[in-house]
């Protein structure tokens, strides 16, 4: 991100994330001096009254026990922008737009297929029947997207050799995923207001069309051109979540140290082999290192467990990291007059709680370049510190330490395939 050169760039963030009140906000923007005109922020504050949430999904985000998880921790989001701000001093008003959707994962676009297709859904039938009723009642918006991102690594072989035609690369699809994509089509078209009416879920697509719907909609998320280097990105980065977790778990597993210790050589070994600072997976590391509890989606792995399907459940477990990842590219990738707040949707308590792990209070992105950085709740500085681990954190966010991250080599995917196969077989040994 270009700004990150600019001082006062990281003056407003910091005065951003310590900001509870719209005078706050507003002061900490005024940092940027008018110098940055393509850059957005949303961000909670916990003394703004206005809550920009749609109502219609409020009432789900102050549910503990719900199955929505929010992008943002706290619902009073406030929206910043250097042409709001000029129209609420020359206008006194803003006029802006925002939208939002609800994430389905693979489990819940395979419950959706079920009920479609009039199966039994077992023990999650009624909380899953109550979910759809919310759904509609509601008219909430939701999209299967992430559904197709996770399963790009059970299609990328198809997607390099056979996208010469959508109906060609469609019957190389594995037969479970195109059922869930038409019945997910299906899904969408049902009458909201006629279901609040009636309780009678009708959809208004013919099953051909939901089938020619899936089809084209396929086709163009994973073999057009755009789609094709979104999709080169996310997987390069999944497979950047993968070698982190790898060498995360080699070290918990391979060490009785203290955290401290544990953070330091998995430290070391970002500043390395990886390359790049990604601040969301080292607070969460430490996490890990210091309460492995906390983190239960991990609960399966440890010292003597079976080492069967061992790397096929920690590649499932990096594709969940990818959540608030892909959650800011939606973000950062909506049209420049808009703003939007995702919402990711599971019945996986374990991705809940590794979402939970690093709350966010907002994120500042360049609407032209599309990047985008979060700003946590907690400063991790500050939490480092605290963890009594500042040396550790002074040591990687140094200028020598980025210096020599900036002049390593960018990976490819072959080049890092490489380095998760020698860090999985320490791994194996360790266990």
């Amino acid at each position: 991100m270009k700004e990150l050169k600019y001082e006062e760039f990281h003056d407003c963030i910091l005065n951003l994330s310590v900001a509870n009140s719209t005078p706050s906000a507003i002061q900490a923007w005024s940092l940027l001096q008018g110098r940055h005109e393509n850059l957005k922020c949303l961000i909670a504050l916990d003394n703004y009254e206005r809550q920009n949430l749609p109502p219609a999904i409020k009432k789900y985000t102050r549910d503990s026990t719900s199955h929505l998880i929010p992008y943002f921790y706290s619902e009073n989001i406030y929206f910043l922008s250097d042409q709001i701000l000029f129209d609420m001093h020359f206008k006194e008003e803003a006029a802006f737009e925002f939208d939002y959707t609800l994430m389905f994962d693979t489990n819940i676009a395979s419950y959706i297929n079920r009920l479609i297709r009039g199966e039994g859904l077992g023990t999650v039938q009624n909380k899953m029947l109550s979910l759809v009723d919310d759904l509609l009642r509601d008219d909430l918006n939701f999209d299967h997207i992430f559904y197709l991102v996770e399963n790009v690594k059970n299609i990328l072989k198809i997607i390099e050799k056979n996208s010469s035609s959508p109906l060609k690369f469609w019957k190389l699809l594995d037969k479970q995923f195109r059922q869930n994509m038409v019945s997910l089509q299906l899904f969408r078209s049902i009458d909201c207001k006629q279901y609040k009416k009636t309780l009678n879920p009708i959809p208004q697509f013919s099953y051909l069309e939901s089938v020619r719907r899936a089809v084209n909609y396929s086709f163009d998320f994973y073999c057009s051109k755009n789609g094709r280097a979104v999709l080169d990105g996310l997987v390069l980065l999944q497979r950047t979540f993968l070698l982190i977790l790898i060498n995360m778990i080699k070290v918990n597993v391979s060490s009785n140290k203290q955290s401290r210790a544990k953070i330091q050589a998995h430290f070391e070994f970002i500043q390395t082999n990886v390359g790049v600072y990604l601040d969301r997976e080292l607070v969460i590391a430490h996490k890990y290192f210091s309460k492995p509890s906390e983190l239960p989606i991990l609960k399966k792995i440890h010292k003597g467990c079976k080492k069967k399907r061992l790397l096929k459940l920690l590649d499932n477990i990096a594709w969940d990291m990818m959540a608030p990842r892909f959650m800011e590219k939606l973000i950062a990738n909506m049209h420049e007059d808009k703003f939007f707040l995702p919402f990711f949707l599971t019945f996986d308590s374990g991705l809940k709680d590794l979402l939970n792990l690093y709350p966010v209070k907002g994120c500042i992105y360049n609407s032209e370049s599309k990047n985008l950085i979060p700003i946590p709740k907690d400063n991790s500085y500050d939490y480092f510190e605290s963890a009594g681990c500042l040396r550790e954190i002074e040591f990687i966010q140094s200028d020598e330490a980025k210096l020599k991250r900036q002049l390593m080599p960018t990976d490819t995917r072959l080049s890092i395939h490489k380095k998760i196969a020698d860090e999985y077989r320490l791994l194996r040994k360790s266990i």
